[in-house]
């Protein structure tokens, strides 16, 4: 399989050879290594450090808007308009 690598070092993990090797979607975290002129990805398990409850009651107590806050549906969108109030 031929994959190309983007200006940013990223490379799309075939659906085929994803599906080969038993991952799905739950399958996002990977151990990367070079060895024997290979670059090797290992699937891993990241455990959650805050339980969702928590971070719930801190999300409700700490994130209030205030008057006057903006949103961004993006960080381009954001850095669009920090440089137009430049």
């Amino acid at each position: 399989m031929l994959v190309k690598r983007s200006r940013k070092n990223q490379v799309a993990l075939p659906k085929a050879l994803l599906e080969r090797a038993g991952l799905g979607p739950e399958d996002v975290y990977f151990s990367i290594a070079y060895q024997a002129g290979a670059i090797i990805l290992r699937p891993v398990d990241i455990e959650e450090k805050i339980p969702p409850e928590a971070l719930a009651r801190f999300r409700a107590k700490v994130l209030k808007g205030q008057p006057g806050d903006r949103t961004f549906s993006s960080m381009e969108a954001l850095i669009k308009d920090l440089k137009r109030h430049r």
